[in-house]
C-alpha cells in the first residue's frame, strides 16, 4: 500500500494533487484522510494554513489478473506440470481463466474436480492476503464446470425421479457449495420432493426426501 501526504488550499485541492501525483483519476481507488483542513486568511482571502491530506493507495489491487496469472504459473512449474493460461478475463468482481495442459488436464481437475477446486481455494487465499482483492477467482480447464454442471442437474433430476417412484429418501455424494446450491436451485420447483443440505465443513451432502402431502 502506498501511501502519500500532500498540502492544497483546501482538502478537495490536496486530494486532487494527489490523485495527479498518483497519476490516477478515480476516487473510488484510494481513502482519503484529512489531517488539517486548513485555515482561510482574513476575511477569506488567500490562506493562513493549507490543507493536508493523507491519501491511500493499495497498488497491488490494480490489474489482479496479471498477478493470477504469474501465481498460477509458478503453480503448475512447481507441480512439474506442463501447462498455461489460455484465456483470462477479468471484470470487476471476478478473474475467470481458464487453464491448459496438452498432457495433465485430467490431473488438474482430479476426482470429480477437487484438484481443480483446493488449487483455486488456494489461488483466492493467496491473492486476497497479497493484494487485499475481494475478487473471486475462477478456474476451469476444458470446459469442466459447464461439463459438471450439466452432469449435476441431470443427476439431480434422475434420483429425484427415483425418490417419488420409491417414497423413500436418497443422500448424495458430498458437495462443495457451489455445486450443493445448484442441486437446490434445479429442484427447487418440483414440489414432490425437498431438498436439504446434512454435516458439517465445506463438503457436505444433500438429502433429497420426498415432499410430505398436506
Amino acid at each position: 500500500m502506498k501511501v502519500i501526504e500532500v498540502e492544497g488550499r483546501t482538502p478537495d485541492d490536496a486530494t486532487k494533487r494527489a490523485m495527479a501525483e498518483l497519476g490516477i483519476r478515480d476516487t473510488s481507488k484510494v481513502t482519503v484522510e484529512i489531517i488539517d483542513p486548513g485555515k482561510s486568511g482574513i476575511f477569506g482571502f488567500g490562506v493562513s494554513r493549507p490543507a493536508k491530506v493523507r491519501i491511500y493507495y493499495n497498488e497491488s489491487t490494480e490489474n489482479v489478473g496479471a498477478k493470477v496469472k504469474e501465481l498460477l504459473l509458478a503453480l503448475l512449474s512447481r507441480m512439474d506440470i506442463e501447462g498455461g493460461v489460455k484465456d483470462l478475463k477479468e471484470s470487476e468482481s471476478k478473474v475467470y481463466v481458464e487453464l491448459e495442459s496438452k498432457t495433465s488436464s485430467g490431473l488438474l481437475i482430479g476426482k470429480k474436480g477437487k484438484t481443480l477446486e483446493a488449487l483455486q481455494f488456494m489461488i483466492n487465499l493467496m491473492i486476497n492476503n497479497s493484494t487485499g482483492s475481494e475478487k473471486k477467482i475462477i478456474l476451469d480447464i476444458e470446459s469442466y464446470r459447464d461439463k459438471r454442471e450439466k452432469a449435476l442437474k441431470k443427476m439431480s433430476r434422475d434420483i429425484a425421479f427415483k425418490v417419488i417412484k420409491t417414497g423413500r429418501p436418497m443422500i448424495l455424494e458430498p458437495m462443495n457449495p457451489f455445486e450443493r446450491r445448484l442441486i437446490h436451485l434445479t429442484l427447487q420447483n418440483d414440489k414432490r420432493v425437498t431438498t436439504k443440505s446434512e454435516g458439517q465443513g465445506i463438503y457436505r451432502k444433500i438429502k433429497i426426501s420426498p415432499a410430505v402431502r398436506k
